[in-house]
């Protein structure tokens, strides 16, 4: 029995090794066994196809500088063995895609790229993570044969972890940051790209800020509390009995569910980037995952241990101990202890006083000892070689796209992350989340959609698929002043919401609740200081006054208003009433100071008379009130009687505004159907590869320009026509005439050459004439200026002599160059060919 549960054991662990396989991974507790398996799968594997015709040489041979670094990096590799043979190969010099040896260092080509979304960190990180396509390691525990330059990997849009890190470390360096690529070790799911168990970045709530405490000098005691003690203690004893019992069933759930520890764990190779804090401002030293472009801190435990770090300047080895991953690590690289660096100066290679003792022990030893140290001379004088790579360019229209394909889709945890590139789909759509109830992707609870460049200037969009709601999200701008809109269906009558841009809107409207039966809308920033009207709504066949046939019927109208201070409380109304079907108007206003109670006014309507020529008037049977805080009647009659007037004119007006309100919902509602019926996109009149019409306008431009410039500078070119004309000369020349046009245009060249220097001359003799003057006048009347009259004098005089001094300048210039630009002109004259044949040239 013994032997047959051995066996199954085998099997099921035979089926992990297969599972694991199919994945690109391979699961051995025999290291030698996976690593001789995966060096079969390695000679298998495609290869990239490249055209190295079209390469540079730099691609394809070493400057005698590289082949110098190369054989640097040779003996620094042997040191490095001699002192640490326990530890595994450095990443120095891999081949490139020509089969050449490049060291790491010179791959790193920094480059600032001219998109304003790139100048930062966290833009660039994004940008590599999803437009290129993530290739697992040949082998997860050794180091890649080649490394491709950064140019191939944009060219073939995908690459393993060490081609994402370069390309990343070469745009943050070219945009300023201190970044370096890494080469370690992670854990499983890092180095494949494996988000299932992680959070969806957009579901992670931001961090709460803690709120201070207002700390009050009178505080109310608090209530006794009169429960038993002793309950309590056998409740709270029932509930952790509970409690445990759940979190064993949790645990047993777990363990039972759980695979075994991952026999790689600490031993899968990683390549990701670093970012020291210092350059662009950045206040703490982090780490880059290139496949997903997020940030982690440096104490993350998804990051086991590194070997070394480069960058475009220097190669650094990581001396630390990382049996605790990188938690403990100082990121010093001045530290000599802790970083063992390659080519430097300041920091040669040290040894600790044990090891030089050790070293000491035999001849052989002081051999090598010796050999180290010539070894540091020659690295002491040695400067990185530029590097070996072509200029990284991304053209506008693979940075709009993006996306391998233009779509890219990641699992979460419990969610489906599918994103786009811009004018992909017809209806704008560039990003969508699907959040589900269970690992299993099927049970879908919501969806959340973004959308761009729509002429409705729709952004977003949300579907919960347990209520049915959906909720719109509209940039300002938009015609009906809308920002967002949740419904069912867009059909009247089945409840909406719609917020609007308040500050947009005249009536100041923020939000608008209509249902079937009911309607509530809230205003802000009103000079009348309303904020809310309700308004309940009657059944079709119910008799209640209407002013449009077919709208709803109007049974109660209930408006609330904010406190106005320029009025007194008793008459600052906040509550009004309109009793449609029972007539009556109902007004309660502001709480006064120190009161409980609030003032209130009840108004009834009179009946109707026969009579035209009997007025109604106000009654103390038609309108009841209740003045807090006095035992004495209100105002007149005569007063209640006007107020009575102006509530039933502002009654039919709210009417009427509460009929707009649901005209208005009716049209919008037709305008949203119109718009999802047609969606349009709009394109940047900027955008001359999407905007045909504004991309023929500007054709067409460039060529009236270049027709019109070609015509000015033949005009120009023409510099003999008004000597030809004045001479009477039209087609053909004879000597005679030649030599006259030659004579008369260098003539004219002299004097204006001469009359240019005169200007000059006379411009710097008033100059100097005006500041002997203002000389002249602060020697005679120096003794009653102030302070500030002199200092003003001084920055006059400083003023002259600064101009004067530049016509002096000015002035020799065009002495000095008068000769020769006549001689320049003279010998045009000869080239001209409609001289040169009479000039004897």
């Amino acid at each position: 029995r013994g032997g047959r549960m051995d066996t199954l054991e085998e099997k099921e662990e035979d089926e992990q090794r297969v599972e694991e396989k199919l994945k690109g991974l391979a699961v051995s507790g025999d290291l030698q066994h996976v690593e001789t398996k995966v060096t079969v799968e390695q000679d298998c594997a495609p290869k990239h196809s490249i055209d190295m015709s079209q390469l540079p040489s730099s691609y394809k041979t070493n400057s005698p500088k590289e082949k110098q670094l190369l054989h640097i990096a040779d003996n620094f590799l042997q040191q490095y063995i001699h002192l640490c043979p326990d530890r595994k190969p450095l990443f120095l010099h891999p081949v490139n895609e020509c089969g050449v040896e490049k060291f790491v260092s010179t791959t790193v080509r920094p480059t600032l790229l001219p998109y304003t979304e790139l100048y930062y960190w966290d833009g660039c990180a994004r940008f590599i993570s999803d437009y290129l396509v993530m290739e697992p390691l040949e082998c997860p525990i050794t180091l890649p044969s080649s490394l491709y330059s950064p140019t191939t990997t944009l060219k073939h849009r995908r690459g393993n972890c060490f081609d994402f890190s370069f390309l990343l470390c070469s745009m943050l360096i070219g945009a300023g940051y201190d970044a370096y690529c890494v080469q370690g070790y992670a854990t499983l799911e890092t180095c494949t790209l494996d988000e299932t168990q992680e959070l969806c970045p957009l579901l992670r709530k931001p961090p709460e800020v803690p709120k201070e405490e207002v700390k009050k000098k009178y505080r109310i005691k608090p209530v006794p509390d009169m429960q038993s003690k002793f309950e309590l203690q056998q409740e709270a004893k029932k509930a952790a009995a509970i409690e445990a019992a759940q979190k064993d069933k949790e645990r047993d759930k777990k363990e039972a569910g759980k695979l075994k520890r991952e026999p790689l764990h600490g031993l899968r190779v990683h390549a990701w980037v670093l970012v020291l804090s210092g350059k662009r401002e950045v206040p703490e030293t982090f780490f880059i995952n290139p496949f997903t472009g997020n940030r982690h801190n440096t104490t993350d435990k998804r990051f086991l241990g590194i070997e070394s770090i480069w960058n475009h300047r220097n190669y650094w080895v990581n001396m630390q101990d990382c049996r605790h991953g990188c938690k403990d690590l100082s990121f010093d690289l001045g530290d000599a202890i802790h970083w063992e660096i390659m080519l430097s100066e300041s920091n040669p290679l040290q040894l600790l006083p044990e090891e030089e003792e050790e070293l000491f022990d035999s001849d052989t030893k002081c051999k090598s000892l010796l050999m180290c140290h010539q070894e540091r001379e020659k690295r002491m004088s040695f400067d990185m070689p530029p590097s070996w790579v072509a200029p990284i360019r991304i053209s506008p229209r693979e940075f709009e796209t993006r996306y391998f394909q233009g779509k890219k889709l990641t699992l979460y945890n419990k969610a489906k992350l599918e994103k786009w590139a811009p004018y992909l789909n017809g209806n704008g759509l560039v990003q969508r989340l699907t959040t589900y109830a269970g690992p299993d992707y099927t049970d879908v609870v919501d969806v959340r959609e973004w959308f761009e460049n729509r002429e409705d200037i729709l952004v977003g969009r949300e579907v919960n698929k347990q209520t049915q709601l959906t909720t719109d999200y509209f940039n300002k701008g938009h015609s009906l002043c809308l920002k967002a809109h949740t419904y069912t269906s867009l059909e009247p009558k089945t409840g909406h919401t719609m917020e609007f841009y308040n500050e947009a809107r005249v009536d100041g409207l923020q939000k608008r609740i209509e249902t079937a039966s009911e309607m509530t809308e809230y205003f802000m920033g009103r000079d009348d200081f309303l904020y809310l009207r309700h308004v309940d709504f009657g059944k079709q066949g119910e008799k209640t006054q209407r002013i449009d046939m077919n709208s709803q019927p109007i049974v109660q109208i209930k408006e609330c208003f904010h406190r106005n201070p320029e009025k007194a409380a008793d008459e600052d109304v906040a509550e009004c009433i309109f009793l449609i079907t029972e007539e009556d108007i109902h007004l309660t206003y502001h709480l006064k100071d120190k009161y409980i109670t609030a003032s209130k006014k009840l108004f009834h309507k009179l009946p109707e008379r026969t009579s035209k020529e009997h007025e109604d008037f106000m009654t103390p049977e038609t309108c009841i009130t209740y003045q807090a805080g006095s035992f004495e009647k209100g105002k007149s009659l005569f007063h209640l009687n006007n107020l009575w007037k102006e509530l039933t004119a502002k009654e039919k007006r709210v009417k009427e505004q509460v009929q707009q309100s649901q005209a208005e919902v009716l049209t919008i509602l037709k305008i949203r159907q119109t718009e999802e019926a047609d969606i349009k996109l709009s394109v940047s009149i900027y955008n001359r590869e999407r905007n045909e019409e504004r991309r023929r306008q500007h054709e067409a431009m460039e060529s009236t320009m270049k027709d019109k410039l070609l015509g000015q500078k033949e005009q120009d070119l023409d510099y003999l026509s008004p000597f030809l004309i004045r001479n009477g000369c039209r087609d053909k020349l004879n000597q005679e005439q030649a030599l006259r046009v030659r004579d008369d245009c260098l003539t004219d060249f002299k004097h204006h050459l001469t009359y240019k220097v005169n200007l000059i001359q006379a411009h710097l003799e008033k100059a100097v004439e005006e500041l002997q003057k203002r000389h002249l006048w602060f020697q005679e009347n120096k003794n009653q200026l102030s302070t500030k009259e002199k200092d003003d004098y001084l920055s006059s005089c400083s003023e002259s002599m600064f101009h004067i001094n530049l016509l002096e300048q000015r002035l020799n210039r065009e002495k000095r160059m008068a000769p020769q630009k006549y001689l320049a002109l003279e010998g045009k004259l000869r080239m001209d060919s409609r001289l040169a044949e009479h000039l004897g040239y």
